[in-house]
């Protein structure tokens, strides 16, 4: 199995979102081990919130073998494209932290430090359903990488 880490600012509050990450995370058992860690969003005014989560964030991409920040101004891939990316990191023994921020990003500073960001897409997407797409798209990266039915 597949070491994943995805780490979240917050808990998802609506249902459906609940449930399909549910659903997501019971079908990547079989791909990956996966785990998912949700983390206190910060206080106060912007600035002073993303650096309260960038210390929260820190230690936990520090213990991954490699960070990818889930970011708007990341590179974008196609699901074919993703899979090969993954694969490659697999091939390598790399072990994945994907990390989702708040609803304000992440810290300029922090986004210095992460070379790797990935963007869903250039839209603009809810917190919550940005997390269930990113594992949906994890989970068919996966099928394609195994040649599953799923991905067509």
């Amino acid at each position: 199995m597949y070491p994943v880490d995805l780490i979240a600012f917050g808990r998802l509050k609506l249902e459906p979102c609940r449930a399909l990450e549910a659903h997501y995370l019971a079908m990547l058992k079989t791909h990956a081990r996966l785990e998912v860690v949700e983390l206190q969003e910060g206080k106060g005014d912007t600035s002073k919130q993303l650096r309260e989560e960038a210390e929260r964030l820190r230690p936990r991409l520090k213990a991954a073998g490699r960070a990818v920040l889930l970011d708007p101004a990341g590179k974008t891939f196609s699901s074919e494209a993703f899979a090969a990316w993954l694969g490659e990191r697999m091939d390598k023994g790399e072990r994945l932290a994907f990390a989702l921020g708040s609803s304000h990003g992440f810290d300029p500073g922090l986004k210095a430090e992460i070379p790797d960001k990935l963007s869903l897409s250039p839209m603009t997407f809810p917190h919550e359903l940005s997390r269930v797409m990113f594992l949906e798209q994890l989970y068919r990266a996966f099928t394609i990488l195994k040649g599953g039915p799923y991905h067509k």
